[in-house]
């Protein structure tokens, strides 16, 4: 078995299938998304009929979902289970429907699958662009505000600028809203709860469906969380800013600046923001930006080399980070 690292090939929701996408991924990142309106390039991506596709080396045109029976733990670096992470690029010319997502408890007993977790880092966002980051129900039960239509007087927005790192754990209601290009890493599911959709109707006048009460069963409107700063650490070739670490994905940024060694043994999600060399034993790939590479946790020896940011997203170590991180740790979120 030759383990290389797969430049992947996205698939895309577009049209009804996401009715408040824009432009950007196809006329800004270059992708060869749909020419119609498209919401979300789903970059690394196992989820039944949206798999990405390996596009470099011997298993180029291969799903994913192969890669994963040919390589199994050389791949993941985890024994048997579903592939753990779902990484997107989402455009939004209109604000995404104000959603919530489940626990992998409450997932596992009512739909037979994963929770979510996920996190948002800004690429792009337009003069006074905003993003839904939970609720302020004042004292009130949310369920009698929702009751009442009363849910947008509730909702928290933030103001964002491109760099801003936000943690969405389970429960966290939350929205994307318009003129955003956004970076999505969480858990591989697509369950997501509306609790609102600002009215929006289909071409046949219908309305997309809510799922309020499911949304209000798992919803803790009691979070209150701000933007994430992360924490930075110098390393050989450059330096690292840890974000998040929970019990389901890890997220930093590389900032490289010269020849960065990195680790195996886990799989790595790379993308970078402008173009760098991946190498690893006699070979190498050259990246532009926002391509989307899969680095198996069984290939050793690899390094990135250039001038660029580079945003990386795993599985977490989390005991690892704590000992390098020491005190530092209370700034990556989710970490303890």
């Amino acid at each position: 078995m030759i383990l290389y690292p797969l430049l992947m090939a996205p698939t895309f929701r577009h049209g009804e299938e996401t009715p408040w996408g824009g432009h950007m991924l196809r006329d800004t990142l270059m992708k060869d998304a749909p020419a119609g309106a498209t919401g979300e390039s789903l970059e690394i991506s196992a989820l039944p009929e949206h798999e990405s596709m390996v596009s470099n080396g011997i298993h180029a045109g291969k799903p994913l979902s192969r890669m994963i029976e040919l390589w199994g733990e050389g791949l993941t670096g985890i024994s048997g289970g579903e592939f753990p992470l779902l990484l997107k690029l989402l455009d939004t010319m209109m604000p995404l429907s104000v959603q919530v997502h489940p626990g992998d408890d409450y997932a596992a007993k009512n739909e037979n699958k994963s929770g979510k977790s996920e996190a948002w880092i800004i690429l792009n966002a337009e003069p006074g662009a905003r993003i839904v980051y939970g609720v302020d129900t004042r004292g009130e039960p949310l369920e009698k505000i929702v009751a009442e239509g009363r849910i947008e007087e509730c909702l928290r927005w933030k103001n964002v600028q491109p760099g801003d790192v936000y943690y969405i754990p389970e429960g966290m209601v939350h929205a994307v809203g318009e003129g955003i290009l956004c970076y999505e890493i969480g858990q591989s599911t697509d369950i997501n709860y509306r609790l609102w959709d600002w009215g929006r109707v289909f071409a046949d006048g219908k309305p997309r469906e809510l799922q309020v009460d499911k949304a209000l069963d798992v919803c803790r409107s009691e979070l209150q969380l701000e933007k994430n700063e992360g924490t930075t650490v110098l390393c050989k070739g450059g330096s690292r800013t840890y974000y998040i670490s929970d019990s389901h994905f890890e997220l930093c940024r590389l900032n490289l600046s010269g020849k960065m060694p990195l680790e195996s043994g886990r799989m790595l999600f790379l993308t970078p923001m402008s173009p760098c060399t991946l190498r690893w034993g006699d070979d190498e790939m050259a990246l532009d930006a926002f391509d989307s590479v899969l680095v198996p946790a069984g290939l050793e020896g690899v390094s990135l080399e250039g001038n660029t940011k580079v945003l990386m997203s795993s599985l977490p170590d989390r005991q690892k980070l704590i000992d390098e991180l020491g005190y530092r740790a209370e700034n990556v979120a989710g970490l303890v």
